[in-house]
């Protein structure tokens, strides 16, 4: 986080809206602020404790609410929390090294960078090891909030959840830095995540390269990367191309139907038709870019059926094998689940009795459909009138025949192995 006047008003927001408006914060000269900047003295034993567990609250909620993972040791210590007059608290460095001892905070320097060589990282590993004494934190180190990584990774994975089936998920690099708060906090939780193995980074450098991440949706730790993660993050990474360059052709349509009625309303035929042929133009190449997208989300959805096929097979192995120990009978395991069927069938009998009365309830009132399709039929008729400065999308990025071919031409040329 740098040092922008814009970035400066954002933590000096934050700060106040953790601290609380008015009071001892507010007063430099007051004794409540000067006792709570005052450094710690004697031994750690003999440390105030509810003055350390102020600062590491108020700390973390500070970068919470800045959605940080991270920041510079520079700005903690000497810009975050300064009053007028360039006090700062005098405690603050004895709070973080308290946080770091405890596992609390940890450097980037000493992560291990994944985007690195593997003889790199190794040697990254025996140099660690060997290392007897920590250095104290420096004004040049990147402070690294464990609990705040985890709580983004948890929130990431339940995004994913959402959206897939499978026990693993991959997602593009450009992805995975939309998740945080800059390039530097994104960079340092792939190091935390895929040091402790929570995630695996992918790089495949065969044509051009391509960066990903794979995160697993369970409790468990990420598989290794296989083959198939390679493929599968090109073809993950060729349908957000293809459904960003979708986006680009139904803003242009759109556009250009709206002119074409503004060009018609205000009596310049000319202009009108141009635009109505714009917009064709467009609605045709999006005719020829939807096939594509739905033949690589088919393939990738084949691939999350197959992996789950494969799972689900590997399990019944397991239950067989288990029963089998257990002494557990076929017959038996078929009485519960009937059971559990007719346990469901109850509930949907409830659902579709209560529904019933819902749908009643909703045939003795207007028709709300019919009602809200006359809403908008007005505002379309209104939308016309509405003025578009036409400079305004002038230099956008249309796609072209090329861009379409040349797509076609790669996802042609995947080649997928067998499962």
């Amino acid at each position: 986080m740098g040092g922008g006047g814009d970035e400066r008003g954002e933590w000096e927001a934050a700060v106040r809206e953790e601290v609380g408006v008015g009071g001892w914060w507010d007063d430099p000269d007051g004794d409540e602020l000067r006792a709570r900047f005052k450094a710690f003295t004697g031994q750690r034993r003999d440390w105030p404790q509810p003055k350390l567990l102020f600062w590491k609250g108020l700390l973390l909620r500070v970068a919470r609410r800045l959605r940080l993972c991270s920041a510079p040791a520079r700005l903690v210590l000497g810009v975050w929390f300064a009053r007028p007059g360039g006090l700062t608290p005098l405690c603050l460095p004895q709070v973080l090294e308290e946080m770091r001892a405890d596992g609390e905070i940890l450097l980037k320097s000493e992560l291990i960078d994944p985007t690195t060589g593997s003889l790199y990282q190794l040697v990254r590993r025996m140099s660690q090891m060997a290392v007897i004494s920590k250095q104290p934190i420096a004004q040049d180190d990147i402070l690294v909030f464990k609990s705040l990584i985890e709580e983004r990774a948890a929130e990431i994975v339940d995004q994913l959840r959402n959206s897939h089936w499978t026990s693993t998920c991959i997602v593009t690099i450009s992805k995975f830095n939309a998740f945080f708060h800059g390039q530097e906090d994104s960079h340092v939780a792939l190091c935390y995540l895929t040091q402790c193995g929570k995630a695996r980074y992918i790089v495949d450098r065969r044509q051009d390269s391509v960066e990903g991440v794979k995160f697993s949706l369970m409790a468990a730790q990420v598989p290794a990367v296989s083959k198939l993660d390679h493929n599968t993050l090109h073809l993950i990474l060729t349908e957000e191309k293809l459904q960003q360059q979708l986006d680009v052709l139904d803003r242009q349509w759109q556009i250009s139907r709206r002119r074409a009625l503004v060009s018609f309303k205000s009596g310049d035929k000319q202009s009108a038709y141009r635009y109505v042929r714009q917009s064709k133009l467009f609605s045709e190449s999006r005719k020829r870019f939807t096939p594509l997208l739905e033949r690589v989300e088919e393939v990738i959805s084949l691939i999350a059926s197959a992996e789950t096929t494969k799972k689900v097979n590997e399990a019944i192995k397991v239950s067989i094998q288990a029963m089998n120990e257990h002494h557990v009978s076929v017959e038996e395991v078929n009485e519960h689940l009937k059971e559990v069927d007719d346990l469901v069938a109850t509930q949907r009998e409830i659902d579709a009795a209560l529904g019933s009365v819902i749908l009643q309830s909703m045939d003795s009132e207007e028709n709300i459909e019919e009602e809200f399709m006359k809403l908008e039929a007005e505002l379309q008729d209104e939308f016309p009138h509405v003025q578009e400065d036409p400079v305004s999308h002038a230099n956008e990025e249309f796609p072209n025949d090329e861009d379409v071919d040349s797509l076609s031409n790669n996802l042609s040329n995947i080649k997928l192995e067998a499962i």
